[in-house]
């Protein structure tokens, strides 16, 4: 059953705060902020919450010197000013979200609001600084003061990284459980016969001897403490049958052996937890649970009869939603209950710092793939967890990372991809758990050769991949497109190895007569005279040329396509190997192939006779054929010499180990 999704930040704009001296980012329903240690991830949540917090005080609000940008000098003496900016979107459904924030709007199309967070010096009439004061306003005039009130409609609720779930659970009017339950509005009568049945069912406990004496020595002992104070009657009961307090009470359980809070692990009680907030805060407008009473006035209202087609009465006289409703039911049922039955409620963006605490990376795929995919809460998360981002779906990202002296946000909600492009990159992620993300740069490989002779080179040439933070993607094909296009978007380094793939173009005459001509793959340049081409660099042309990175009609050498991150081999990785090698580089491709070769001496003599011969292409189908690509160059990682590593190779690890060290400088 679908329902509106709740409303969230489109935008946020930051100038002068803590790490961020200028961003301006857009956002989607749901986010996955990433970034190294000390980046600003939890800086960023607070820019929101100096706005949409409704726990912040007056004075969580006031900042201080130490909350303005490190680069600006004595910044409340010189009158420097904070200021964020967010936008929301997705409360043009909601009639009075649209009542309590006309004075925000400031876009129509698509419905758009703006408030706005600054921290101003305030100044006499000669213009000299007395204070700093802070402003929250409404829309573009700051005589739309943001308040309270309107933090009762949209606000933020974040989740700490230290976070204490078993506190939280069991903190009787601060428990989730228990917010959740009085949204049902229980009967206060049925809880006064269930109170008193408890009553009576402890009396026989309290009546026992033991009971009875401890009760005794208990008030004496207190009397004699107490002094002059009179009112020192101690009462002993088995349960708390306060009607109110009765539902403070109200504790999780969970297994078959019905495991308290306390007793379970740190990772089953934080999904409990954020279970419990997500239900908590869900859009209201449609009620699960109609009392018969109400049930009946809403009834005088419903020309359409849409409450008797959706709800069925219950055991107990309340008419509660059905579970499978058609889509367009629910919208006209939102509307309904939008306009008949209103009751106020904020919407809360759910922000989690670290949601993968304690969690088997197995639980976190199967629990946020249900969060990222099917919830309507908004929910921003900020984590480390590859097995998070392998299933956020790609619009969702959001990277922060330190470009010079201040953290810049980047965000993949308005790249443009192909449904094709997009579920191919996911499904790439997914397998590939999310590395992509994480890496200070990205090396992105067309095959499975690429993805161990690469890591393998940069050892040998004393460019550790993993020092850098270097991550190489076999994305197994030569669709490097959406790739480049995420990455950019992010503010990823990259750089690409693809082959060259040369070929001939030979002329021939078909059947009717007509002229064709036709290329010509797998052979080697012998200086024919023909023409000829290489498809890896027609490919990257277009690539780059596509993506606005080069101009269409550019025509790069060599030199200039490696300066655009690209590089590419002559024929293949393996036979440019086998091109470039010197004698030694010969006996090792042989040593390697006689290891993993499935046959016998026979199949090794065939081989050997290939690669003499120089007819390396036949070489490279005998190790596709008798042991694979894959195989071969794993075992041939652990025996590889520079030699055998074709110049491109050694130049785009040091091209991408300069440009990660450049970022970082």
């Amino acid at each position: 059953m679908a329902q509106h999704k709740n409303p969230y930040i489109s935008r946020v704009q930051i100038k002068n705060f803590r790490n961020f001296l200028n961003v301006d980012v857009e956002l989607d329903h749901k986010q996955v902020i990433i970034g190294e240690n000390n980046v600003g991830k939890t800086n960023f949540l607070r820019a929101i919450q100096l706005i949409l917090d409704k726990d912040y005080s007056d004075s969580d609000r006031q900042l201080t010197p130490e909350d303005f940008h490190d680069s600006i000098d004595k910044p409340m003496e010189n009158g420097e000013e904070i200021e964020i900016n967010l936008e929301i979107k997705g409360y043009e459904h909601n009639s009075k979200l649209k009542a309590q924030f006309v004075d925000a709007v400031i876009s129509a199309d698509p419905p758009t609001l703006r408030f706005t967070y600054k921290f101003v010096a305030n100044r006499d009439e000669f213009g000299k600084i007395i204070n700093y004061k802070y402003i929250i306003f409404k829309g573009s005039s700051e005589d739309n003061r943001f308040t309270n009130e309107d933090r009762s409609y949209i606000n933020i609720y974040v989740i700490k990284a230290l976070r204490d779930v078993e506190r939280e659970l069991k903190s009787n009017k601060n428990s989730p459980l228990y917010k959740l339950v009085k949204q049902y509005e229980v009967s206060t009568q049925d809880l006064e016969e269930i109170s008193e049945a408890l009553k009576e069912a402890a009396e026989g406990i309290l009546e026992l001897d033991e009971i009875v004496h401890i009760k005794e020595i208990l008030s004496n002992r207190f009397a004699s403490l107490s002094g002059i104070q009179t009112d020192h009657k101690i009462t002993l009961r088995t349960f708390d049958i306060d009607t109110e307090r009765l539902l403070y009470t109200l504790q999780v359980y969970m297994g078959l052996k019905e495991r308290p809070v306390s007793e379970l692990s740190l990772g089953l009680a934080n999904i409990l937890y954020i279970s419990l907030m997500l239900i908590l805060l869900k859009d209201k407008t449609i009620l699960p649970i109609i009392k018969a009473e109400q049930f009946e006035l809403l009834l005088t209202e419903d020309e359409k009869g849409i409450l008797s087609k959706l709800y069925e009465l219950s055991d107990k006289g309340n008419h509660v939603l059905k579970k499978e409703i058609e889509e367009s039911d629910i919208e006209s049922l939102y509307d309904f209950m939008d306009e008949h039955n209103y009751r106020h409620q904020a919407f809360t963006i759910l922000a989690v710092e670290e949601p993968e605490a304690h969690l088997h990376p197995t639980l976190q795929r199967l629990i946020y793939r249900e969060v990222l995919h099917s919830s309507n809460t908004s929910v921003i998360f900020t984590s480390h967890s590859t097995y998070i981002t392998s299933v956020t779906p790609l619009n969702y990202i959001v990277h922060i990372r330190k470009i010079d002296d201040s953290s810049k946000v980047f965000s993949t909600v308005n790249l443009s991809l192909s449904r094709k492009e997009k579920k191919d990159i996911e499904r790439y992620i997914d397998a590939k758990r999310g590395e992509i993300y994480f890496g200070k740069g990205i090396i992105l490989a067309e095959g499975i050769t690429e993805e161990y002779f690469i890591s393998a080179a940069a050892e040998l040439i004393e460019k550790n991949l993993d020092n850098f933070g270097i991550v190489v993607c076999n994305i197994d094909s030569t669709n490097f497109k959406p790739y480049i296009q995420l990455l950019e978007a992010l503010y990823i380094p990259w750089v690409l190895f693809t082959d060259g793939d040369y070929y001939e173009v030979e002329e021939y005459v078909d059947e009717k007569g007509n002229y064709k001509t036709k290329r010509i793959y797998h052979i080697m340049d012998k200086n024919t005279g023909r023409e000829f081409g290489y498809k890896g660099n027609e490919n990257v042309l277009k690539i780059l040329s596509t993506l606005g990175i080069i101009a269409e009609d550019d025509e790069l050498d060599e030199d200039e396509i490696r300066a655009k991150g690209c590089f590419i081999g002559e024929y293949t990785l393996e036979v440019d190997m086998m091109n470039d090698a010197d004698d030694t580089g010969i006996e090792i491709l042989k040593k390697v192939y006689k290891e993993l070769k499935s046959g016998g001496d026979e199949m090794q003599e065939n081989f050997e006779e290939a690669i003499d011969a120089e007819d390396y292409w036949l070489a490279l189908k005998k190790i596709e054929g008798n042991i694979s690509k894959g195989r071969f160059a794993q075992r041939l990682a652990d025996n590889l010499t520079t030699e055998l590593v074709p110049s491109y190779i050694i130049e785009g690890i040091e091209a991408i180990v300069e440009k990660v060290k450049d970022s970082y400088e």
